[in-house]
């Protein structure tokens, strides 16, 4: 069992991550791939090279990413991949043998194999960030391009303001809801749904505007989170993750884009821009940690700038 303060910052990470509004674009095809004995979901919609769009977490469905793949041009075909124990994705019993950093980047190679690609357009928010650069310092030579969007960092070291910069920004009546979740399992509630309910109830701490953040959270549906994945990912990565070695052989196009707001701190993308010389970084003011929603038009503006340059 966690003690209360690491329950409390899992809280944060977990959303950190991903709350999740859901778009209405129809499904082409339903696609699987099997690895290590894991049989692995993915949706399409679209035709053309394929963009794949990472979902954060660890440990959230991949369906809130439905509506950032909008903003990319109709010419790609969108890949909304279900990351291992997420979604349809499920294994029979997750341990900390079969859910580790290096099985969830075998298993994004092994989507690339499946799609035929030499290599991977990859978009990846928070969590979904931190998989791609995972991946690209992995196989650097495997990579089109990436766009980050409120990255996680290239190591935990985030983590140690990243439930301060929420938590300061939340209401009694927020940090109140938390905690009567936070102990809800003793209470006999299903921890997915008690993690949910956490997210649910510092959904504010993540906006620039709270009214947005109330909003977004009051959208939030159930089974979307599997509370197990991210502690046992994030209990991998203490153990010393840290891509930027591989990350400083990376030569390819890649977008950081930053929140000024975003509880994950400019430094982290300032380091993530420091590890791979040729990405590009660009802040949104007015904007935390999901600039598709608060900050639409500029997001829209960044994304068309950057796939019209070669």
């Amino acid at each position: 069992m966690l003690s209360p303060m690491i329950r409390r910052r899992q809280s944060c990470l977990l959303l950190w991550i991903a709350l999740v509004v859901y778009g209405q674009t129809a499904f082409a095809q339903d696609g699987s791939f099997t690895r290590d004995g894991v049989q692995l979901f993915y949706r399409t919609s679209g035709s053309g090279a394929p963009i794949i769009f990472l979902s954060g977490g660890p440990g959230f469905t991949v369906d809130y990413m439905v509506p950032v793949s909008e903003f990319v041009p109709a010419s790609y075909q969108r890949v909304f991949y279900e990351q291992r124990g997420t979604g349809r994705s499920k294994l029979a019993t997750m341990t900390a043998e079969n859910m580790t950093l290096r099985h969830v980047v075998a298993d994004l190679d092994a989507l690339r194999v499946h799609l035929k690609q030499e290599r991977l357009f990859l978009v990846g928010h928070s969590w979904g960030g931190m998989l791609a650069m995972a991946y690209a310092a992995a196989h650097p030579d495997r990579i089109d391009r990436m766009i980050l969007i409120g990255p996680g960092g290239p190591t935990l070291e985030f983590a140690q303001w990243f439930n301060d910069n929420i938590h300061m920004r939340l209401r009694s009546e927020d940090v109140e809801a938390e905690r009567y979740w936070t102990d809800a399992t003793k209470r006999g509630v299903d921890p997915d749904k008690a993690a949910l309910e956490q997210v649910r109830a510092i959904t504010p701490g993540y906006f620039f505007e709270r009214t947005k953040g109330l909003a977004f959270a009051s959208q939030l549906p159930e089974g979307t989170l599997t509370l197990q994945v991210n502690a046992l990912l994030f209990g991998d990565m203490s153990r010393g993750y840290d891509s930027r070695p591989g990350l400083r052989q990376l030569d390819r196009p890649v977008l950081i884009v930053q929140g000024h707001q975003d509880p994950v701190g400019d430094k982290t993308a300032e380091d993530i821009h420091a590890a791979i010389k040729s990405s590009a970084l660009t802040y949104l003011n007015q904007c935390g940690h999901f600039p598709w929603l608060e900050q639409p038009d500029a997001f829209r503006r960044i994304l068309t700038e950057f796939f019209q340059s070669k």
